[in-house]
């Protein structure tokens, strides 16, 4: 595939790697058929365009030269003599084939598109978004190297007015999300340069009215009013006319208004209609479009506190961290979405190795969008025009990075000057060691501007960040810890995909095995599908998109701790280290550093009201892990476990017999389990509380037979 950029001078890049173009006539001709894609350009159409009608002799000769150097650039490695596949001949002409190509004038197309849509279905934040994403790339004039060419000056005129009205619909957008203020700085100057486009003044009057400036929105509607008296002989057409009474007359309709909630889900990050109850006899199969945001008043509070703050002219940071699935992303949309000021958004990729430097680089992309009578500075324009591996590298700051750091410090606190700016940076655990940098060295020019930082990242991946945010504490730092919901909140999310009220009973049931994690408990409720299940959470199976989470997570840790983590699920939820250290093999003490690392991972915590004894922060985690256990296998643990339950409580190592018994899964046949000669007990028995969350296990039941006799 290769990637042309024609929203300014014509730039071209060959798997992943821009190319030098050549001399500027063969320029003009790549240029000339970009335009054209997928069309043949004839040769005299060519000719004419090149040589503006006075094409020397050697100018076929000329064009054959551009042609063949074009295609070595394009294909590099295409065999000698082979039929080129982007650059190709046709009887009519030259054409770049469509099935290989790709142009930044269809994205914008694309964008353009979407963002219309979402305006049609009165979701502004999402038509801002897609608007902004249009408008980034633009980078000049469309075909500058061909603008004046016959065949081009129609494409040309198109692409400027589908830009205009575009800018004029993010401003539209920027108005229902409450950005007054920012559409009155980027309108002035847009109506200066466009001062007949009848829509762009009546959205400037608008944002002058709800900025508290009715004289400047009059004024502005009075002068349109002449000028298109006297220069064009009209009157102004019903829209800025009624737009001019309402001003005079203060209509209310004019007044902002939050824009009305999109269905949204915690754990996926979209917004939600508020939960209604449905009356019926049997709860219906959940819809999974459905989506529905509760809770974190407290949190979103939090932040809204550090944007006040820093519209006061004290900027911060603020970092959010969490376990996977439990709503980071989400919550920023949320807060990003109600914030009223705008917010640049930059993000780590999972899958795959970004170049450096790759969230600032969106983050500075739509900051150029959202701002673009601002100078960029030139290092910056380098960033976002040219591969970065010439201005930083991984080991630390060079001079070139340097430069480029302070120049994007200084572009950002610019914009953040008269009016508080957002910059979320999410899954920042991702990030290169430049951005990384860059963040540090942002950070400590934060507090004295109306700059807000807000970091997400997962808390099992801190030690990555560690250095970072030890650099960050120094500063104006808020940490939010984000936990999962509480039982309300589960109740509340579990109603509404559900589409009916739940019971308190079934909430309690969905927590006790989620712990109120998002993504946990949307996949489970998916699966109450009856009236059993939904009496009763706890016999729902583990969805399958949970499981791979969560064998993954312990995948990633060392091959030890995954191999304990194993035999503990087989106990239970809540288990007694040195019961499943002795299982293991393998001494105390290393079990107890084995198990840190799982601790590290947010897999598993101790428990603090009974030495030696953990859980598995989810039961669903440890149910994953024991279905993936053979059931032989986990015949054979069980009666071990027993067995060291017996040797841990030697009073009782009959009962712990039982319970291993007891513990195996219908319609095995009991196994013959002999316990081995007592010992004295280490240390006093404490009784076990029931288990919650997974299938009873015989250590837990070995406890609690021996405190019940005691």
């Amino acid at each position: 595939m290769v990637e042309f950029r024609a929203l300014g001078p014509v730039e071209a890049t060959v798997s992943g790697r821009p190319v030098d173009l050549g001399a500027p006539k063969q320029r003009a001709l790549l240029a000339l058929l970009v335009s054209q894609v997928g069309q043949p350009v004839p040769v005299d159409v060519i000719l004419e365009a090149l040589w503006a009608d006075h094409p020397p002799p050697s100018a076929m000769t000329s064009l054959q030269a551009y042609v063949s150097n074009l295609r070595r650039l394009l294909e590099p490695d295409r065999a000698p003599r082979t039929p080129a596949t982007v650059l190709r001949t046709s009887p009519w002409g030259y054409l770049l084939d469509t099935g290989v190509v790709d142009v930044d004038v269809w994205r914008f197309g694309e964008h353009a598109t979407a963002g219309w849509r979402a305006w049609d279905r009165d979701d502004p934040q999402q038509a801002l978004r897609e608007f902004e994403s249009g408008l980034a790339l633009w980078r000049g004039q469309a075909y500058p190297e061909v603008a004046d060419a016959p065949c081009v000056v129609p494409e040309v005129a198109r692409l400027e007015e589908l830009r205009l009205s575009v800018f004029e619909m993010r401003c539209a957008a920027l108005l229902a999300v409450g950005a007054h203020e920012v559409v009155v700085a980027e309108l002035g100057a847009f109506m200066k340069a466009n001062p007949l486009r009848e829509y762009g003044c009546e959205l400037l009057s608008l944002a002058l009215y709800r900025a508290g400036r009715q004289a400047d929105a009059l004024a502005v509607l009075r002068t349109i009013q002449v000028r298109l008296k006297e220069e064009m002989g009209i009157d102004p057409g019903p829209a800025l006319q009624q737009r001019s009474r309402e001003i005079l007359n203060q209509a209310p309709t004019l007044d902002w208004r939050p824009p009305p909630a999109v269905p949204t889900v915690v754990a996926s990050g979209e917004p939600a209609a508020p939960p209604r109850a449905v009356a019926a006899a049997a709860p219906s199969a959940p819809d999974a479009d459905v989506e529905v945001f509760v809770g974190r008043e407290t949190t979103l509070r939090r932040l809204s506190d550090a944007l006040a703050a820093a519209e006061a002219g004290r900027g911060g940071v603020v970092t959010v961290s969490g376990e996977p699935g439990v709503g980071k992303t989400c919550l920023l949309r949320r807060f990003a979405e109600s914030a009223g000021a705008p917010v640049f958004w930059g993000a780590c990729p999972e899958h795959v190795d970004a170049p450096a430097l790759w969230p600032w680089e969106q983050v500075l992309r739509a900051a150029k969008a959202a701002f673009p009578g601002r100078p960029v500075p030139g290092p910056v324009a380098e960033l976002l025009d040219r591969d970065t591996r010439s201005l930083v590298d991984g080991e630390g700051m060079t001079g070139a990075a340097l430069r480029l750091f302070e120049a994007i410090v200084h572009y950002l606190t610019g914009i953040s000057q008269n009016a508080p700016v957002v910059v979320v940076l999410d899954h920042f655990h991702r990030a290169d060691p430049s951005s990384l940098q860059l963040l540090a060295h942002l950070a400590e020019s934060v507090p004295a501007h109306r700059l807000l930082l807000v970091v997400s990242y997962r808390s099992d991946e801190a030690p990555v960040l560690a250095g970072t945010l030890a650099a960050l504490s120094r500063g104006e730092l808020t940490r939010i810890d984000l936990k999962g919901l509480d039982p309300r909140d589960t109740r509340t999310l579990a109603g509404a995909i559900l589409r009916h009220e739940v019971s308190k009973r079934t909430a309690e049931g969905l927590y006790a095995r989620t712990e109120g994690n998002p993504f946990f408990l949307l996949e489970l409720i998916k699966l109450l599908t009856s009236e059993q299940r939904l009496d009763d959470p706890r016999t729902v199976p583990v969805p399958a998109s949970v499981r791979e989470v969560a064998l993954r997570r312990v995948a990633r840790l060392p091959r030890p701790a995954a191999e304990l983590l194993s035999v503990a699920a087989v106990a239970g939820r809540h288990f007694d280290i040195e019961v499943v250290a002795e299982v293991v093999q393998i001494e105390i003490d290393t079990a107890l550093e084995i198990l840190d690392t799982a601790i590290a991972a947010g897999l598993v915590v101790e428990d603090q009201h009974r030495l030696g004894w953990f859980r598995f922060t989810h039961a669903l985690v440890a149910e994953a892990l024991n279905e993936t256990t053979g059931r032989l296998r986990r015949a054979r643990l069980l009666r071990r476990l027993g067995v060291a339950a017996g040797r841990a409580w030697p009073r009782d190592a009959e009962s712990a017999a039982e319970g291993a018994e007891h513990r195996l899964p219908a319609p095995d046949a009991p196994l013959p389990l002999t316990p081995l000669p007592q010992r004295p007990s280490p240390r006093p028995v404490v009784a076990s509380p029931p288990y919650d969350g997974g299938s009873r296990g015989a250590a837990h039941l070995a406890r609690s037979r021996v405190a019940a006799k005691a």
